[in-house]
């Protein structure tokens, strides 16, 4: 007779299955810009390449009373050449980089999920296409209660 799967069996399976990856990558402290500039942090994931406006979205509320929880989506702006993949970059947070998803058809490149800002900044997004092709969207978001200091927030940002 045949064993039968269980919820939670199938939930981890479906779990594993997903190409959505964030992942936080490890970055030198000397690339984390206390401006908010991103080409260092564009070139450690770029290279040369440098992404131009256009052809990715960036939904986010533009002013948030805490950086503790805020509610960002991303998306391809042309479903007929869509991105395979997207990134989210917070450049005033330790950790500069935020989000990498990578999307395989029938897969739509759009994704929403929380950040932590830890004060008003810039976000980006951008979409990387198989052709090699980089595209970006930003939105400056005031941030009134800043989330991700503590004690060590000093070695973290110069």
């Amino acid at each position: 007779m045949a064993e039968r799967l269980t919820r939670r069996q199938v939930l981890a399976g479906g779990g594993g299955a997903l190409t959505l990856t964030v992942l936080p990558q490890a970055l030198g402290a000397a690339t984390v810009p206390e401006t908010g500039d991103l080409r260092a942090v564009f070139k450690a994931h770029f290279g040369d390449q440098v992404p131009t406006p256009g052809g990715v979205r960036l939904d986010v509320s533009r002013l948030v009373e805490s950086g503790l929880s805020v509610a960002v989506s991303l998306r391809g702006d042309d479903l007929k050449d869509p991105p395979e993949a997207l990134y989210l970059f917070m450049p005033r947070n330790p950790e500069p980089w935020g989000l990498e998803a990578h999307f395989q058809p029938p897969a739509l490149p759009e994704l929403a999920t929380r950040i932590r800002l830890s004060a008003t900044q810039n976000l980006t997004a951008v979409g990387r296409w198989a052709d090699g092709r980089l595209g970006l969207d930003s939105v400056t978001v005031l941030v009134t209660r800043g989330a991700c200091i503590d004690e060590n927030y000093g070695q973290w940002v110069r």
